[in-house]
């Protein structure tokens, strides 16, 4: 069972016995964040190490980098060099998480949408004109156990999927093909088509995403000079 424990330092006499500090990527120190008492992870994948890539504010790249991301607080946790950094979105613009059997890549920068800001990181699927991009929450939730007066703490993890076209941030949910055809509306016969020829399940991302990268090849198509 784990718990939320915020760790900041408001002033050099106040500050915890259990907390632990680390270091952005500029030097300034920053509060480690303990979880205790709470059920589930706040953490992306379970809490798992994954060894991938960060690039900076200032596009440095740096490879080869043990990481972590906290959906909670929309944050990365990694390590370099020996030392252990917490970064939000004012040091890094994007990270890649690659696992045995996917490739995770996050980046932020998108139009502001929902409860989001541009400082926000989503989790891109699709990368071409058209975007597909998923945002990962978690949030806390006070829940009464089963036949129980005793009250837990649980982190409720959610997804939501969104479509970026011409600068605008589209909400969409899986197997929604209506809304998906209405997005692509200027190719509506040949996506149809598409669907239809592929057999494509779009309660699939991935099937959603293969949607898409059609729709922006005929796109490219159209700009082709010859």
């Amino acid at each position: 069972m784990k718990k939320f424990i915020a760790s900041l330092v408001v002033a050099a006499f106040l500050v915890p016995a259990h907390a632990q500090y680390m270091t952005d990527v500029n030097g300034r120190v920053v509060s480690e964040y303990k979880y205790t008492d709470t059920d589930g992870s706040p953490y992306l994948l379970n809490d798992q190490w994954i060894t991938g890539t960060i690039r900076t504010t200032n596009d440095k790249v740096v490879d080869g980098v043990k990481m972590k991301y906290d959906i909670f607080k929309d944050e990365l946790e990694y390590e370099n060099e020996g030392k252990l950094y917490r970064v939000g979105a004012k040091e890094i613009v994007e990270f890649v998480m690659p696992t045995g059997d996917a490739l995770y890549i996050f980046r932020r920068g998108f139009p502001a949408v929902d409860d989001q800001t541009e400082a926000s990181f989503y989790r891109v699927l699709h990368d071409g004109n058209t975007k597909m991009l998923k945002r990962f929450e978690t949030r806390q939730r006070e829940e009464k156990q089963y036949n129980s007066a005793t009250r837990v703490n649980r982190f409720v993890p959610s997804e939501n999927l969104y479509i970026l076209k011409q600068g605008k941030m589209h909400p969409i949910k899986k197997g929604d093909k209506k809304k998906l055809i209405s997005l692509l509306s200027d190719k509506r016969k040949l996506m149809e088509y598409n669907i239809k020829e592929q057999q494509l399940n779009l309660k699939s991302e991935l099937d959603m995403v293969k949607v898409l990268e059609e729709y922006d090849a005929y796109k490219a198509g159209d700009s082709d000079p010859r």
